[in-house]
């Protein structure tokens, strides 16, 4: 019995360690991505919850996404048919022509 708390305990932290590395909203991120927002010709959207947008908008500086959105043709008109406008960006994440777009 005592193993199986043993195995149970490290897949545990095997898993959360992993979903920690995965997470979009980790620090940083976003800035490595805010680079691909000018080459990005599809654009996903995400809606985030309140704790979400605050961690999200610690590593992206909104103004800098919002301009860069406005300056990509294709990501303006992909986040305006799904309902939203470039005010509602609070982070992105994605590298290369696909990126997702996080509003609140």
């Amino acid at each position: 019995m005592k193993m199986l708390k043993i195995i149970v305990l490290a897949a545990t932290l095997a898993a959360g360690t992993t979903a920690t590395f995965a997470s979009p909203f980790t620090a940083m991120g976003g800035i490595d991505s805010l680079n691909d927002v000018r080459d990005a010709s599809i654009a996903t959207v995400e809606t985030v919850n309140d704790a979400e947008a605050r961690s999200l908008r610690i590593d992206t500086d909104n103004a800098a996404l919002h301009a860069r959105i406005a300056g990509n043709k294709a990501l303006s008109q992909s986040l305006t048919a799904q309902g939203y406008n470039i005010g509602d960006v609070v982070g992105v994440d994605g590298t290369g022509a696909s990126i997702t777009l996080y509003v609140l």
